[in-house]
């Protein structure tokens, strides 16, 4: 049979593109609409006031009997300061002046960037809103899904959460030790190639990326991923905001002052099962530490997607299904007990084994300078004297700080089944 002209031989054909792009990028975020206090403020930091401590000069005598010696309340200065953001696009005057709007492009190079940059900034505050301020993205566990395995020299590794690990970003490498103290040793960097969706079998995630430096540890005691230039610079999450470790925080010790510290369940490292009775031993927690009749008003739950199954899987045996029914679950993911009611918000980017019970009254946003373009004359594309391009620069300063600590607290080391890295 003779082929003749047909479509795939013809030869006179365009291709048809179309005017969209496609997202496949997971934008959300909410760390701004959660902390509703907002600070501007000016000058070298804030400081205030905790009570730490009671003076306790009372005692029960006899008649006649003597005045307890007399003491006084124990106040310690809290201090927050400022962290700086910045972000920065450069475009040449070439792509400016060929990549704009019409009908030849899919979108035009000023808006992609623009709004695309704005976008990755509020993702990644997202993401670190969730963790303690060191600029720390993921912790090493071994390698092909192996903890303890040196990945010296290799291009893959495992680790224990890849949510803010982005294709094409380059990241620094610190050493665990001295880590929270924010004096680690940076061994390193490494550049992300891929990171597969699929989550290792025992639970970790797994990288490509180029060389990995050597000298690496990996395991319960891993080094850590960092964003880069970022160690100790990211504003205080609430991994550390909500916490209860036996150190300096906000210049208060709280070694010396216990009281100054979240009420945090965990079980040693080891993930155990969400259970009715750890919310009511968190919310028998904040109610005796703030001695509130009802502490769950005004908290706000978090945990991500996989933790907000374990919550609905509480009371699935519960479910009853008649023959009109058309949906079967529960629209609101809650729990109550005689101590009060929460309601479970679920965040993309919340950590991994943990959900955090936040009183967001107590948490500031200390602002010095809004999230914005830094213009000159009126426009955020400055020219370069140089050579053939445009530069815009972002800036944000800020910082978080929580006043009365006690009253939030978070459960550590649960169990979960992630099905995705992302």
């Amino acid at each position: 049979m003779a082929v003749g002209v047909n479509i795939p031989n013809v030869g006179l054909m365009f291709t048809r593109y179309l005017d969209k792009v496609d997202d496949t990028l997971n934008h959300a975020s909410r760390a701004r609409q959660l902390v509703k206090k907002e600070d501007k403020w000016t000058g070298s930091h804030n400081e205030w006031r905790v009570h730490v401590q009671r003076g306790g000069a009372l005692n029960w005598s006899e008649d006649g009997g003597s005045f307890p010696a007399a003491k006084k309340q124990t106040y310690k200065p809290a201090k927050s300061y400022r962290k700086f953001l910045h972000a920065k696009i450069q475009l040449t005057n070439g792509v400016m002046a060929s990549c704009q709007k019409s009908k030849s492009t899919a979108k035009d190079v000023i808006t992609s960037e623009v709004e695309g940059l704005m976008r990755d900034i509020l993702k990644a505050e997202n993401g670190m809103f969730f963790r303690d301020g060191t600029g720390a993205v993921c912790q090493l566990k071994g390698t092909g899904g192996t903890a303890g395995s040196d990945p010296s020299s290799l291009t893959t590794v495992d680790v224990d959460d890849a949510r803010l690990i982005w294709e094409g970003q380059e990241y620094d490498v610190y050493d665990n030790s001295t880590f929270s103290a924010f004096t680690a040793t940076k061994h390193g960097t490494t550049t992300i190639t891929t990171v597969p969706e699929a989550p290792r079998a025992n639970g970790t995630f797994q990288i490509n990326c180029s060389t990995l430096p050597a000298g690496l540890a990996v395991g319960s005691s891993g080094d850590y991923l960092v964003w880069k230039d970022s160690y100790g610079r990211v504003p205080t999450g609430l991994d550390l905001l909500v916490d209860d470790a036996a150190s300096t925080f906000q210049n208060v010790d709280v070694a010396s002052y216990p009281r100054y510290a979240s009420l945090v369940l965990g079980n040693s490292g080891t993930n155990r099962a969400l259970t009715p009775s750890l919310f009511r031993k968190m919310l028998a927690g904040l109610s005796q530490k703030s001695g509130r009749d009802n502490p769950s008003s005004g908290l706000t739950v978090l945990c991500n997607s996989w933790q907000a199954i374990n919550v609905e899987e509480l009371y699935e045996g519960e479910l009853r299904l008649q023959p009109s029914t058309k949906t079967a679950g529960i629209a609101v993911a809650s729990f109550q007990s005689a101590l009060g009611k929460i309601d479970i918000l679920t965040d993309v980017d919340a950590l991994h084994n943990k959900m955090f019970f936040v009183d967001f009254s107590q948490i500031t946003r200390r602002s010095q300078r809004k999230l914005g373009w830094i213009k000159q004359g009126g426009e955020i594309f400055v020219r370069s004297d140089d050579a053939a391009f445009h530069t815009a620069v972002a800036e944000e300063i800020c910082e978080y700080d929580i006043g009365e600590r006690h009253t939030s607290g978070k459960i550590e080391d649960l169990e979960q089944d992630p099905a995705s890295a992302f």
